[in-house]
């Protein structure tokens, strides 16, 4: 028996043993001390293998959508190579702000560079990481970014379901959790997610990117001569199985020095800076506390954190 058919039969049976097994996680309290609904989302029991599963994030296999071609999985791709295509992903709503931080890529990368190359062609990988944004910072609800991956034509492909939803206001204040919905090919979970990409991107749909893995990064991006791309070997489309002989990317010719730019005026004391981020902090939070988005005691918590920073 072939390995790749072993393979296929373990998956197989693995998927039998765990349907509806990978419920997301429990956040925790709520304010009110309302007993907790966790929503699954619908591709549950599509959940082949849970690579990454954490608190309030997860990397998953699954068995492909319904009608769907075969994938180039699996697909060996360098983490350094994974997160520099993840952070083409752009917010064209906000100023092309990068879609991911830089703590989200931390969390998701490596186990969704496993995913890929453990995926097989019949099957796509999905993820979830959630996330703190905004002007508040670590004091910000927590928001959630979901996608269905998958490589195809020698690219990767992004159907985002959510982008930056805020789940945890919600819970807090209800107990329900929203389900974490990956992208789907039939059409947007949520019609106001929009987002973009710089450098060798196809925009298939609003939520859908297609990003080629050999193409150079942007050129306001470098700041010293480029270095090739890590090697990405993708599967032929023909068989799905066999991995191909890695592109290699044409030379790029370094980007011409900028001239001297003038001297910066004197910056502030780095002190000074401190204390003003730390005191509009303890202003945001006091302002948190007298609307009753927050307790008293998460209010004091806070508080100690902020100043324990100093």
């Amino acid at each position: 028996m072939s390995s790749l058919l072993l393979r296929r039969l373990s998956t197989a049976l693995l998927t039998l043993a765990c349907v509806g097994a990978y419920a997301q996680k429990d956040p925790g309290a709520t304010m009110g001390g309302q007993p907790s609904h966790i929503a699954k989302d619908s591709a549950i029991r599509n959940v082949v293998a849970m690579v990454y599963d954490g608190r309030y994030s997860y990397v998953r296999i699954e068995t492909r959508e319904r009608d769907a071609p075969l994938n180039q999985h699996p697909v060996a791709i360098e983490p350094v190579a994974l997160r520099a295509l993840l952070s083409r992903v752009q917010l064209p709503d906000s100023g092309n702000e990068a879609l991911f931080t830089s703590g989200q890529l931390d969390e998701i990368v490596a186990p969704l560079a496993q995913a890929l190359a453990r995926a097989l062609p019949e099957q796509d990988v999905s993820l979830a990481v959630s996330g703190q944004n905004g002007v508040l910072g670590l004091l910000a609800a927590r928001s959630v970014t979901t996608a269905r991956v998958f490589f195809a034509e020698n690219r990767m492909n992004l159907i985002f379901g959510l982008v930056r939803e805020n789940w945890e206001s919600q819970y807090r204040a209800t107990g329900y959790l929203i389900p974490f919905e990956p992208g789907k090919r039939a059409g947007a979970v949520d019609r106001n997610v929009r987002v973009a990409a710089s450098g060798g991107a196809i925009a298939r749909r609003a939520d859908w990117l297609a990003l080629d893995p050999l193409a150079p990064p942007p050129p306001a991006a470098r700041q010293e001569p480029p270095m090739p791309p890590p090697a990405v070997v993708i599967p032929t489309p023909a068989t799905g199985a066999e991995p191909a002989t890695p592109a290699t990317p044409s030379a790029v010719a370094p980007a011409a020095p900028a001239p001297p730019s003038a001297p910066d005026a004197p910056a502030a004391p780095q002190s000074d800076v401190i204390f003003r981020q730390v005191a509009e902090r303890l202003k945001a939070l006091q302002k948190l506390r007298d609307s009753g988005v927050i307790t008293e005691e998460e209010y004091q918590q806070k508080r100690r954190e902020i100043l324990k920073a100093l």
